[in-house]
């Protein structure tokens, strides 16, 4: 009876191989948004406690924390969507934003086919163009027709971040924007993402997606908001060495007490106390130096990198690798920029370096 059966041959998922694109449609000011002195609680559950921070132009911020901190209650203070009790929110010059959320989905116009909701966001796209980005969004074919009062809550959350993709906004703020997501479309944001040109301040659990697309790690600690510049994986790496070497100084210390306690000399304690306060004084102007010279770096580099991008697209332009003296050149320009990039790479990591054991002290 086995030998009867047909063979089925394995099903697979035809998936849309395309790029989701941003449109970009007014440069913003340095500054989008700042909070000064934000304070925020649920009666008697503080989230944030006089907290400051400013979002500029390029940064790709992650959210990140334990659940219940209130990194979705300060998105929304950032959206301006949430009331705060102290504090202001200002937003900068000329910011265009959208806002990805689950309160979103209540927009959505039910009577509305997919593709029409996607036609009222203003995108100039035309319909070939929308079907193509909801096919990466898991609308494929006739999909794209459905009503939007028969879709699931998760197919509503793929519509409001699709509409959010064609806003043309220059700042995004995207509250967990993988969740109804598969991996492949999850790769393409990514990769859309890392294209964008505006800035963003997101919220995910998923650490691949942030490691991915992050270029600034805030953290709610203590009711207080840190800022880390750099990527999420040299935020762990930072966090593992700032550990390790707490643990060290708290065993340092406990035998440094036990040490104090034979020895009982107050006297010597009192001017060892005051003689490290010049100390930390210059440690602080020169972690702010530091600080000034790794933000400087990261700008030369973003710059460098922009101009290898440019550069490796001319050498493989039939128009330059057809005329030998435009390539010579290209070729050269390339070797120079990517040289000076090696050099900018090595004195950024010793900065980082030099700024975590100035921190650590």
């Amino acid at each position: 009876k086995l030998d009867k059966l047909e063979r089925i041959e394995d099903a697979t998922l035809e998936r849309p191989d395309i790029r989701i694109n941003f449109r970009v449609d007014k440069q913003p000011g340095r500054v989008l948004v700042e909070l000064k002195n934000v304070t925020k609680s649920f009666g008697d559950n503080l989230i944030v406690k006089n907290s400051s921070a400013e979002i500029e132009r390029g940064d790709k911020i992650a959210l990140i924390g334990a659940n219940g901190k209130g990194k979705s209650t300060l998105l929304r203070i950032i959206a301006g969507v949430e009331s705060f009790s102290e504090g202001e929110r200002k937003w900068g010059h000329n910011v265009e934003e959208s806002f990805y959320a689950q309160h979103q989905l209540e927009a959505l116009n039910i009577n509305n086919t997919i593709l029409d909701e996607m036609k009222e966001c203003g995108s100039q796209m035309t319909e070939l163009e929308l079907r193509g980005l909801l096919g990466c969004f898991l609308f494929s074919g006739d999909d794209a027709d459905k009503k939007i009062r028969i879709l699931s809550g998760g197919e509503k959350a793929r519509v409001a971040l699709a509409k959010v993709i064609v806003s043309k906004a220059n700042f995004l703020m995207l509250d967990e924007p993988t969740n109804h997501l598969d991996i492949h479309s999850c790769e393409l944001l990514i990769e859309a993402l890392n294209r964008y040109q505006g800035s963003i301040i997101l919220v995910s659990h998923d650490r691949y997606f942030v490691s991915k697309t992050a270029n600034k790690i805030w953290e709610i600690v203590d009711h207080e908001l840190k800022e880390f510049k750099g990527g999420y994986e040299e935020y762990v790496a930072w966090k593992e060495r700032m550990a390790k070497k707490q643990k060290e100084e708290e065993s340092g210390k406990k035998v440094e007490k036990q040490e104090s306690k034979s020895l009982k000399k107050p006297a010597e304690t009192v001017s060892h106390t005051q003689a490290s306060v010049p100390i930390n004084k210059e440690q602080k102007k020169e972690l702010q130096k530091q600080q000034r010279i790794f933000q400087q770096l990261e700008e030369q580099i973003a710059k460098l990198n922009e101009r290898k991008t440019g550069l490796e697209a001319s050498l493989i332009d039939p128009a330059t690798y057809s005329d030998k003296s435009k390539f010579l050149e290209a070729e050269a320009n390339y070797k120079k920029v990517s040289t000076e990039l090696e050099n900018l790479n090595a004195q950024y990591e010793k900065t980082f370096e030099l700024i975590v054991s100035l921190e650590g002290n």
